[in-house]
């Protein structure tokens, strides 16, 4: 396949390559579709959990306060309901 990228792109993945933390420009660019396959999922994660919700506001859209570690500890909680559920991982 051939695959013809703008300057500015062939400079930051040979820049990769050059950093010695990937061995080859395939590489750069598996990573960096593992990246966006990695956002994508977590997309869906949050489609699904509004989905969940169902129109229920969020604490927070209530005004009610939520702690951060509350926060992601809730966080957590629906991301591995969602891997069991869908037996991926993110």
């Amino acid at each position: 396949m051939t695959i013809v990228l703008r300057a500015e792109l062939e400079r930051r993945i040979a820049d990769k390559v050059r950093s010695g933390r990937y061995a080859s420009v395939d590489e750069v660019v598996a990573d960096a579709l593992a990246v966006l396959d990695r956002a994508e999922a977590a997309e869906r994660l949050k489609a699904d959990i509004r989905a969940e919700l169902d129109g229920e506001k969020l604490p927070a859209e209530r005004g009610e306060p939520l702690s951060a570690d509350a926060a992601v500890a809730r966080l957590w909680d629906r991301i591995n309901r969602w891997r069991r559920e869908r037996h991926e991982t993110v």
